[in-house]
């Protein structure tokens, strides 16, 4: 399981970004971070760009692991189904809740769920 963002555990920063010119502006050691966007998601594709997506449903995020993200950050509500799908579809990328709450990390665990990316490690530009 990962943990993304927990204190004491090291981990990389996202950087949440909402157009193309804000790609040159974040750390090369960060992660691109977006709310699913085809324009965004295919330029980084293009370019060989570690991305992660925020997606809101099972459409965004099929379409998300097809256009190559590496995580897909979703809501307690879509997380089973999410796994799901991506355990069922051999997806590249792994699915994280999204959280602010310690306990989550139990859910997560029971759930088989990849992981959980805590907000503090998301960084705005």
């Amino acid at each position: 399981m990962l943990i993304i963002g927990y204190p004491s555990i090291p981990y990389t920063s996202f950087y949440q970004i909402k157009s193309i010119a804000q790609i040159a502006q974040t750390p090369s050691n960060g992660l691109l971070l977006f709310d699913f966007d085809i324009k965004l998601c295919t330029y980084a594709n293009t370019q060989n760009l570690s991305f992660a997506l925020h997606v809101k449903n099972i459409k965004e995020l099929v379409l998300a692991n097809a256009l190559g993200a590496k995580y897909f950050i979703v809501d307690k509500s879509l997380a089973i189904n999410a796994q799901k799908v991506a355990d069922d579809y051999l997806f590249g990328g792994k699915i994280m809740l999204s959280s602010t709450d310690e306990s989550d990390i139990e859910f997560v665990a029971l759930n088989a769920i990849d992981g959980i990316i805590f907000e503090e490690s998301i960084k705005s530009l």
